[in-house]
C-alpha cells in the first residue's frame, strides 16, 4: 500500500513537471507568435501607410492636369506621372517578394542595395551619354541657317522623347544585358536568378526616367531606412542633373 502512495506521488510528481514544462513551452511559443504577429502589423500598417502617401500623391497629379487642362500625361506611357506610378509598383510589390527571396538565402541588404543603386546609377549614366550624342549631332546645325534654332532644340528633344519611347517597348532583359552585363556576376546562381528580374526593371525603369524632361532618379540621397535595413527603396524620386 505504501509502495503504491509513492508511485502515485512520484507520477503525479512526474506530470506536474511535464505539465510545467509544457506550459513553458506554450509560453514561449504565445511570446513567439506575438512578436511575429506585431512585426506583420507593423508592416501592414507600414505598407499602408505608403499606399496611401501613393494615393494622394497620384490624385494630387491628376487633380492638377485637369485644373491646367494637360492630358498629355495622361495619355503619355512615359509621362512623369506613369513613370513614379511604375516606380511606386517596383517599389510595393516587385521588391517584397525578392526581398523574401534574398533573406531566405541569407543574402547581405547592403549588397542588394549596392547592386539595386548602382543599376540605377549605371542606366542613369547611359542615357546621358546619348543625350549627349544627340545634343553633339544637333549642334552641328544649329551653326547654319535652316532649320531655326527653335526648330533645333524642338526636334532634339522630340529625338531624346523617340529614344525614350524606344525603349519603353524594349525587353527589359534584353536592355540589361546590352547595357549592364556585368552587374550580377559576382553572386552565385541562385541569387543571380531572384535578382535578375528585379535588376532587368530597375535598369530599364532609370533609362525611362533618365530621359525624362527633367531627368529623374530616387532619392538616394535623402533615403533614410530607419530599423530597417532592407528598406532600400527611397520614398521619393527627385529631378536630376544629366
Amino acid at each position: 500500500m505504501e509502495k503504491n502512495l509513492l508511485w502515485t506521488k512520484a507520477a503525479l510528481k512526474r506530470k506536474k513537471q511535464e505539465f510545467a514544462s509544457i506550459k513553458d513551452r506554450m509560453t514561449q511559443m504565445e511570446t513567439f507568435y506575438k512578436e511575429k504577429l506585431n512585426e506583420a502589423r507593423s508592416e501592414t500598417a507600414k505598407t499602408e501607410e505608403e499606399l496611401k502617401l501613393v494615393k494622394d500623391r497620384l490624385a494630387a497629379q491628376v487633380a492638377a492636369s485637369l485644373k491646367t487642362g494637360d492630358t498629355e500625361s495622361m495619355n503619355n506611357p512615359v509621362s512623369k506621372t506613369r513613370l513614379t506610378e511604375m516606380y511606386d509598383k517596383l517599389k510595393l510589390l516587385q521588391w517584397p517578394k525578392v526581398k523574401d527571396q534574398l533573406k531566405s538565402r541569407k543574402m547581405n541588404p547592403n549588397e542588394a542595395k549596392d547592386l539595386i543603386e548602382k543599376t540605377f546609377g549605371n542606366a542613369s549614366d547611359e542615357m546621358k551619354r546619348r543625350r549627349q550624342q544627340i545634343e553633339e549631332m544637333f549642334q552641328q546645325s544649329e551653326s547654319s541657317s535652316e532649320p531655326t534654332p527653335q526648330k533645333v532644340k524642338e526636334y532634339r528633344q522630340l529625338t531624346v522623347q523617340n529614344l525614350q519611347m524606344t525603349l519603353f517597348h524594349t525587353n527589359k532583359e534584353e536592355l540589361l544585358k546590352t547595357g549592364f552585363p556585368e552587374c550580377l556576376d559576382e553572386f552565385p546562381k541562385e541569387v543571380k536568378e531572384d535578382l535578375r528580374p528585379l535588376t532587368s526593371e530597375c535598369y530599364w525603369l532609370s533609362c525611362l526616367m533618365a530621359l525624362n524632361n527633367p531627368p529623374l532618379q530616387p532619392d538616394w540621397k535623402n533615403h533614410v531606412p530607419g530599423f530597417d535595413s532592407w528598406d532600400i527603396f527611397p520614398r521619393e524620386i527627385k529631378p536630376s542633373v544629366m
